[in-house]
Formats: structure tokens, C-alpha cells, sequence
């Protein structure tokens, strides 16, 4: 990245990044969502000790005694990223109930929120589930 670049706001790049991609070319386009889509996969995947598979299951929680639901979207032994249109902070302890597909009983645990973001967030349970 130019000098000049590493002056942007976060806003001005992704600004300028929709300024560029229409003046590509498909193949390039393609080669560039592959390269940012393995930048992504390969952070989160260096940081996991177990991987995420793509469960959409509904979830009950309550967090500080306010009770929520909403649906999965990863699922992990030792984690999980939950759908939500709510902002929650990090480090918020929480009890959780789920069924899994593969699991006869309810599953009730407690986690933490480890990250939030505008689409969801992702929580590290305190104990392993059993295997998915």
C-alpha cells in the first residue's frame, strides 16, 4: 500500500475499493474476493483450536437476566457465532440452551462474548461440547 493510502479513514477505502472493483475486469474481480475470502478464512482458522460448522440453530440465552433468541450460524465444540441485530459487549457472560441435530438431550452451557460485530456475535463456551 502507497503512502498515500495508509493515510485513508477506513471509510475512504472501502470508498475507494467500490470505486475500483466495477473498473475491473470478472476474471480479477473473482481472483480478488478468492484472496480477501482466504486473508479472512486463514486469520480466524490460525486463532480456532476447533472448527466452525455451519449450523443455523435457534438459540436461547440470557444475558444479566434478559432472555434472547436468535440463531447460530457457526458452531464449534468450543464456540459459537451467534445472528443478532442487538449490539452486545465483550466479555459479557451468558447461559445458553440448544439442541443439537446429533444430540439427544438440550444442551445448556455458559460462554462469554469474545467478539461483536454489526451482523452478530462470537462466544467461547466455558466448558467443550460434546463432538458435533
Amino acid at each position: 500500500m502507497s503512502n498515500n493510502h495508509k493515510n485513508l479513514s477506513s471509510s475512504e477505502v472501502i470508498a475507494r475499493l467500490f470505486e475500483i472493483i466495477p473498473n475491473i475486469s470478472e476474471a480479477n474481480r473473482r481472483q480478488l474476493l478468492e484472496v480477501l475470502e482466504k486473508k479472512i478464512e486463514s486469520k480466524f482458522t490460525i486463532r480456532r483450536k476447533h472448527a466452525r460448522r455451519p449450523y443455523k440453530i435457534p438459540v436461547d440465552f440470557s444475558i444479566d437476566d434478559f432472555p434472547f433468541t436468535y440463531c447460530t450460524h457457526n458452531l464449534s465444540k468450543s464456540g459459537a457465532y451467534i445472528e443478532t441485530d442487538l449490539p452486545f459487549l465483550t466479555h459479557k457472560e451468558l447461559s445458553m440452551k440448544f439442541n443439537l441435530p446429533s444430540y439427544e438431550k438440550s444442551i445448556e452451557t455458559t460462554a462469554r462474548i469474545v467478539r461483536t460485530d454489526s451482523n452478530g456475535i462470537g462466544v467461547q463456551f466455558k466448558d467443550l461440547l460434546p463432538t458435533l
